[in-house]
């Protein structure tokens, strides 16, 4: 007897935490594009061409081109993947001394967007990130390394956790959302009506 009111109440806890179990398990959207800048950074530092480090002081001057919400992002994960490198690296433009290289990145494109159909639960999603580099001594004169890389990184999610998937202060971390109406079909529908009524009435008229 105490079996069988047990299992009912197994099967209702179960119930209720598994949607905030697989809500957790989908990467946010900021997750998202984290992964996307990781592999743009990742792919251009792999094929970067560095001068003699004894020319430079061997330390990097890692610093934004152009102002970007999401400049912290790009200059956490590089100073993180040149230091693994084995490069000593600053954030700090003040400390830049003449002959010192310089890395300068610029964000031409960072983003997130989403596609819905007009049935189904789920939506696509895809973040993007086109990124430019430039290693170059701190005075700007010479010119070591440039290189621009795309990436992109794309999954499946539910239309409900949207708002939970793009929750964030950052601007680009929000979804921008195509959503298809019934519009974009009935349009051609009624035009197509319309223009085949005007040729029938056009030729029965002759």
């Amino acid at each position: 007897m105490q079996r069988t009111r047990v299992l009912p109440l197994v099967f209702a806890v179960l119930a209720a935490a598994t949607p905030a179990v697989f809500a957790a398990s989908l990467p946010t959207n900021l997750d998202m594009i984290t992964a996307t800048v990781e592999e743009a950074v990742e792919q251009s530092l792999a094929a970067m061409e560095t001068p003699d480090t004894t020319a430079w002081g061997g330390s990097l001057l890692v610093v934004p081109q152009a102002k970007h919400d999401g400049n912290w992002l790009v200059a956490h994960i590089l100073a993180e993947r040149l230091l693994a490198r084995g490069f000593e690296v600053s954030l700090d433009s003040t400390k830049a001394q003449p002959g010192r290289a310089r890395l300068s990145y610029r964000i031409l494109d960072l983003g997130i967007k989403g596609k819905a159909g007009l049935v189904g639960s789920r939506f696509e999603r895809q973040s993007h990130v086109t990124l430019a580099l430039r290693l170059s001594q701190a005075d700007g004169q010479t010119l070591y390394w440039q290189d621009e890389k795309t990436a992109y990184q794309s999954d499946r999610a539910p239309k409900d956790k949207l708002e939970f998937l793009q929750a964030s202060s950052f601007e680009f971390a929000k979804t921008d959302l195509e959503e298809q109406t019934w519009g974009k079909f009935v349009e051609p529908v009624i035009i197509s009506t319309v223009l085949g009524g005007m040729i029938y009435l056009f030729f029965s008229n002759r």
